[in-house]
């Protein structure tokens, strides 16, 4: 029979045993659930242009206009985002994003980036062999045309896309330099369309849909703000390039649809365009 220090002893290894025990199994889960190496930030800049034509529609977030012309120039701290480039050919965004140093026809960006989130891959990796990314602006992502408001503000914000493609860069370690200058292109054409139901008589609609062979772009919930800050009958669309195509317009005035048909239209990404609609009430 075990006395009481043998019991005491027993109990005191048990304990023990317990505790190396439990040790052992931390030490087993924390091999297997490393703490993930922070996500390194690289300092980026670079020179950037616009592309600049007859008629251009220039790449703003504050457009203007200049009798018929479209102008526009950058604005201090407009936002551009990076597209990396891995050497299969795969693409993604970096997170962060550059930003507009100064206002003018030519500026400075820049910014800290940041891999996404979980990508451990080295830098060199990320761009590709050739050293080149994309950078746009006014959002990352694919062009989404929806929810235009009719005013040259809210394409400005929100809608005038514009690219600079195989930017080429050199890398110095946690920094990234603008080898070649960015030149920035429209990705839209902007159109001013002025609607009417007669020559003397403007059309204020409060929805537009302009529908081509490739594009349907549909503008609902348009205020009277928009005719205010416009002019009566007056609707600022951004409008993905198209060739030779047909165009239907067809504007909702209250409890009557108006509609407009023309052939062989073109629009070219980067111009701007003022066009007359004489419209027919259905």
């Amino acid at each position: 029979m075990m006395n009481k220090n043998d019991i005491k002893q027993t109990k005191l290894l048990h304990a023990i045993l317990a505790l190396l025990t439990a040790g052992t199994m931390l030490t087993a889960c924390s091999s297997d659930d490393e703490t993930p190496e922070p996500v390194k930030t690289y300092y980026m800049s670079v020179n950037a242009t616009k592309q600049v034509g007859e008629n251009s529609a220039q790449p703003k977030r504050a457009l203007s206009l200049d009798g018929n012309k479209l102008d526009a120039s950058w604005a201090k701290n407009e936002q551009v985002y990076v597209q990396g480039e891995l050497a299969s050919g795969e693409t993604f965004w970096f997170q962060g994003c550059l930003t507009a140093q100064y206002a003018g026809t030519e500026t400075l960006l820049n910014g800290a980036l940041r891999l996404p989130e979980g990508w451990t891959i080295s830098i060199d990796e990320a761009i590709g062999s050739a050293h080149t990314m994309t950078l746009q602006f006014p959002r990352s992502g694919y062009f989404d045309y929806t929810g235009q408001k009719g005013t040259l503000a809210d394409i400005a914000a929100n809608y005038d896309y514009a690219i600079a493609t195989n930017v080429r860069y050199d890398i110095k370690d946690d920094h990234i330099e603008g080898a070649s200058e960015a030149v920035f292109e429209n990705q839209q054409a902007i159109v001013k369309f002025t609607l009417k139901e007669s020559d003397t008589d403007m059309l204020n609609p409060t929805a537009l849909t302009v529908d081509c062979s490739s594009e349907t772009i549909a503008l609902s919930g348009i205020s009277s703000d928009t005719y205010t800050t416009n002019g009566n009958g007056v609707l600022f669309v951004a409008i993905p390039g198209f060739s030779d195509q047909t165009v239907r317009l067809t504007a909702t005035v209250g409890n009557d649809t108006y509609t407009f048909t023309k052939n062989h239209v073109t629009f070219e990404d980067g111009k701007y365009y003022e066009i007359n609609v004489k419209m027919k009430k259905n």
